[in-house]
């Protein structure tokens, strides 16, 4: 497998992710394992082949969304720190040239941030985490698709991916309960 077509992959995959985060909550928690698990073989054996990188990524993100059909509450803030740990690991990436350790300290740090957004308001918590990482799957893929772009290309399209994600899944006072997840 080409690592365009899995570039591919994470760009539906992300804008899935943006769309539908809060609605089908499984869903969003398997596409962020998927996430993890692909971005995090890229990081830590590069030279691995993207069907193996596929492969980790499909039996996490499995795993997890197994873990969220079993309703762990856990799970929302443990998506909300993974999601925005990914978007600190790339960051980091993007200032640091592709330093390793400095990668992993921003995905901590991303980690930290996603788990006290999501802890802090569970409705609008999970749209924003979602949408971030959605937003941070289209961007790492239009990398992977497009290596030669100018960066900000891949850029825009994560924050054009994150903005319409969120307004799309913004609480709506009529259907959604503060304090709950929506299930529409």
């Amino acid at each position: 497998m080409s690592a365009a077509l899995g570039g591919w992959i994470l760009i539906a995959l992300g804008i899935v992710l943006a769309f539908t985060g809060k609605r089908l909550i499984w869903l969003a928690v398997g596409i962020a394992g998927f996430g993890v698990g692909w971005l995090f073989t890229l990081l830590l054996l590069p030279n691995i082949d993207s069907l193996a990188r596929l492969l980790v990524g499909a039996v996490v993100g499995i795993a997890m969304a197994v873990v969220a059909l079993r309703g762990l509450p856990i799970i929302g803030l443990a998506m909300g720190a993974v999601l925005v740990g990914l978007f600190g690991m790339t960051l980091a990436n993007e200032w640091f040239d592709n330093n390793t350790f400095l990668r992993l300290v921003g995905f901590a740090i991303g980690a930290a941030i996603g788990y006290a957004i999501v802890k802090a308001s569970i409705d609008w918590g999970i749209s924003l985490v979602t949408a971030l990482g959605g937003g941070v799957l289209v961007w790492n893929g239009l990398i992977q698709v497009m290596p030669d772009v100018a960066r900000w290309v891949p850029l825009t399209a994560g924050v054009v991916t994150l903005v319409a994600g969120f307004l799309a899944q913004r609480p709506n006072k009529v259907t959604d309960q503060p304090g709950t997840v929506s299930n529409v």
